[in-house]
């Protein structure tokens, strides 16, 4: 898969409370193209247009703070009972590569991209080429070896995206890689994540064909303190 041309990234908001979370990491994506998503979630009684009439001058008037200087967004307000299946809609909709949790970062200098298998690693491989492309970043890929798996197998993947890196014109010195035998992926991936600026992940479980932001990868970017970007598996 050659690198992306035009990395286009949905940035959910939750835009029913009064302090969205800090998208300063927004100013840092550029010159990326970012689909900024104003979810506002509706009580599974209540009706949309209802809660809409109500509360959609002030959900509009948050959007508009949070993009307000940034005129190259795209804004997208939603009234929703489903705050997954709009992610997925709208990033279809606007052909989004991959989906920002955001987090707390003054500046992209790490890149933490945990490898878990070869599924949507090309894709992984090419919209993390593209992410740190457009910064002075370096990136680290890393994989922890499960208790019934073959340590050879990991380090195999590990070289082969770093090759793949450089394929894509990434300076070797800016690429390193780590491989664990720690047994639990999960909890290493955020014990480490939080140590990285951001943490690029792949949607590759097969429970997540629905859902790019399914329940395993919903653990992990919950207790990421650092953002994380879920690249979406579109094959």
């Amino acid at each position: 898969m050659p690198p992306i041309d035009e990395l286009t990234i949905l940035v959910p908001v939750d835009i029913s409370v009064a302090d969205p979370p800090g998208l300063d990491i927004i100013d840092h994506l550029e010159p990326l193209e970012v689909v900024l998503l104003g979810y506002f979630p509706v009580p599974d009684q209540a009706e949309p247009a209802l809660i809409k009439d109500e509360y959609e001058d002030e959900a509009e008037s948050r959007l508009v703070a949070i993009a307000e200087g940034r005129p190259d967004l795209t804004e997208v307000l939603v009234f929703t009972h489903d705050r997954e299946a709009t992610i997925d809609r709208v990033a279809d909709q606007y052909g989004c590569d991959a989906v920002l949790a955001p987090g707390a970062v003054t500046d992209i200098g790490r890149v933490l991209v945990p490898i878990r298998g070869d599924v949507n690693l090309d894709r992984i491989i090419s919209v993390t080429a593209r992410l740190i492309e457009a910064s002075d970043a370096t990136v680290t890929l890393f994989h922890s070896v499960s208790a019934d798996a073959d340590e050879s197998y990991g380090e195999f993947l590990l070289r082969g995206a770093t090759e793949r890196l450089e394929e894509f014109g990434i300076d070797e010195d800016r690429v390193d890689w780590e491989l664990s035998e720690g047994g639990n992926p999960s909890q290493e991936i955020i014990d480490l994540g939080n140590e990285f600026d951001i943490v690029v992940l792949g949607e590759s479980e097969p429970s997540l064909v629905d859902r790019i932001i399914g329940d395993v990868l919903s653990r992990i970017v919950d207790d990421l303190e650092s953002p994380a970007l879920i690249v979406r598996d579109t094959e």
